[in-house]
């Protein structure tokens, strides 16, 4: 079977708010915005932090740490750029509970997913403008 193009997918448009974060994946570092008011940890990136409103968010290097929170897999094609059966997973950072971001988990065949299952942050060079931050599995 021929692998897809990953230039036939989907591709993310980064705005103001989202920048630090593709910024980051491009230099191979994953950052998220942090409420220096509150500590509180904002993903997706967001104008202003949810839990105590303040508008002076700042990224901070995240440990690239994680484990599946949560996971979906698509056996029907539809998505250009990706061979079913895939799985989309949600992400749990070590840094803050509940602090969840969505990837793929890549070298890790569908039926060997777990939630739970320790992961760490891997990038993806699409083009120029966009790396995505994705997941491999990591012994804990």
């Amino acid at each position: 079977m021929t692998e897809p193009d990953p230039l036939s997918r989907p591709v993310p448009v980064p705005d103001e708010v989202s920048e630090a974060y593709w910024a980051g994946a491009r230099e191979g570092r994953l950052m998220i915005t942090r409420c220096p008011a509150c500590g509180h940890y904002v993903h997706p990136p967001q104008s202003l932090c949810p839990r105590c409103h303040d508008q002076e968010l700042v990224p901070e290097q995240m440990s690239g740490a994680g484990t599946v929170y949560s996971y979906s897999v698509n056996h029907l094609p539809g998505v250009p750029g990706f061979t079913p059966p895939y799985a989309v997973a949600i992400i749990e950072l070590a840094e803050q509970q509940e602090l969840l971001t969505v990837g793929n988990v890549l070298d890790c065949p569908v039926d060997e997913l777990e939630v739970g299952m320790p992961v760490r942050v891997t990038f993806e060079k699409l083009n120029d403008e966009i790396t995505l931050p994705q997941w491999k599995r990591h012994q804990a």
